[in-house]
């Protein structure tokens, strides 16, 4: 029974060291999810944006920038007369960036379905670990509970014994009693062989000497 308290003991000891250990790497994984969702929501809003800016034309001709330089010219004054039309943005150049940024949240997504995939697994393991020690620790407390009865049964056992030898040696003690007031009669009082032709050749005697006097007294 004690060797069954101590591996419950055990069990409940790393049962607990496992839900520690399992409660950090939920709280690892959860803060990576989100981290990693933040950053694909700012990866996408930034492909939102320079995917609208270079796939929509604006119009530079006649557009003056509030602000001027030093010599008090504006970007449209320093721009090029034969400039005119719709801008589109240095397209060679949006197309890096872009890929750049699809790689990027590719990454993200990638870190968010492998860290998810990694937490299920992960839950499902130490599910069965939690599982197998609860139902281990459960066989063995109902042996601790069959073993208990044993005992007490025992104990009731040896009670009752203990009371059946009492009666015995009472029944013994009155029994050698009755026997030593017995004795005396029974065995002690009987008479030899020799002892009792013995008493009879007296008893002829004093008949004998009975008759003699008799005898006598009527002469």
């Amino acid at each position: 029974m004690q060797d069954l308290k101590q591996a419950i003991a055990d069990n409940l000891k790393a049962l607990n060291e496992a839900t520690e250990l399992r409660e950090e790497e939920k709280e690892e994984n959860r803060v990576t999810v989100e981290t990693a969702k933040e950053g694909k929501a700012a990866v996408e809003l930034a492909l939102g944006i320079l995917k609208d800016f270079y796939g929509k034309a604006f119009i530079q001709t006649g557009y003056v920038p509030p602000n001027s330089d030093r010599e008090g010219l504006t970007v449209a004054d320093r721009a090029p007369e034969a400039f005119s039309g719709t801008y589109h943005g240095n397209q060679d150049a949006s197309k890096g960036i872009i890929g750049l940024l699809d790689v990027i949240l590719s990454d993200f997504e990638r870190t968010i379905a492998t860290t998810d995939e990694e937490e299920k697994t992960a839950q499902g393991a130490f599910d069965v670990f939690e599982k197998d020690t609860k139902d281990d620790n459960a066989k063995k407390e109902k042996i601790i509970k069959k073993k208990q009865g044993q005992i007490a049964q025992a104990k009731d056992d040896l009670i009752d014994r203990g009371e059946d030898k009492a009666d015995a040696q009472t029944s013994l003690g009155d029994s050698k009693a009755e026997l030593k007031k017995l004795k005396p009669m029974c065995v002690e009082g009987e008479e030899t062989y020799a002892q009792r032709v013995a008493k009879r050749e007296k008893e002829i005697a004093a008949l004998k000497e009975a008759m003699t006097i008799l005898d006598e007294w009527q002469k």
